[in-house]
């Protein structure tokens, strides 16, 4: 019966297995199975937060009116340091744009932060939080995440994950992150 019960499995997972294979998964799709805390918070106001770098404090109230780009990272994940470079050109891109703000959180020491500053010239905010903050705040959806607020506060996106490779992570903030905060950041009629 033993022998049975494990062919009968064996051919289900077999089936499974080809079935999708053939099927194409979307990074949206991908996402909302690993982290479905964080794919349900699309569309609803963001935890209350405040944060406090070496430059200043930040809260949701002083953020109110912006778009926002939050993103999670810490150094020893490699797909959080190959999207450092693509997430500077990013934020050099959108700067002058007065209705933008760009910040991001790590669990990594003030030392490491200057390191990492240092290595990839990062001109954008860091601002360290204890590891329970960060997985309250990232939705428990681990690194890097990266999540946009609209000017009144809502989650209008939210991703967890990444490649190692650099060039697909520039793609990524490239073809997806960069064109949702313009469109946010767009005057409406």
């Amino acid at each position: 019966m033993r022998h049975l019960l494990t062919a009968i499995f064996l051919a289900t997972a077999s089936f499974s297995f080809a079935q999708s294979s053939v099927q194409t998964t979307t990074w949206e799709e991908m996402d909302s199975l690993m982290c479905p805390v964080g794919y349900a918070a699309v569309g609803k106001t963001y935890n209350e937060f405040k944060l406090t770098n070496e430059k200043r404090t930040v809260d949701n109230q002083s953020l109110r009116g912006k778009v926002v780009l939050i993103n999670f990272w810490f150094e020893g994940c490699h797909p959080c340091m190959a999207e450092m470079e693509a997430l500077n050109d990013l934020f050099k891109k959108m700067e002058s744009n007065k209705d933008f703000i760009f910040i991001t959180l790590t669990t990594d020491s003030q030392e490491t932060i200057k390191r990492v500053k240092k290595k990839y010239d990062l001109k954008f905010e860091v601002f360290p939080v204890p590891e329970k903050e960060c997985q309250r705040l990232n939705y428990g959806c681990g690194f890097p995440t990266t999540i946009i607020l609209d000017q009144s506060g809502v989650v209008k996106y939210r991703h967890s994950g990444g490649s190692i490779k650099v060039e697909v992570a520039k793609e990524y903030i490239e073809k997806t992150l960069l064109p949702k905060i313009q469109n946010l950041c767009s005057p409406r009629d």
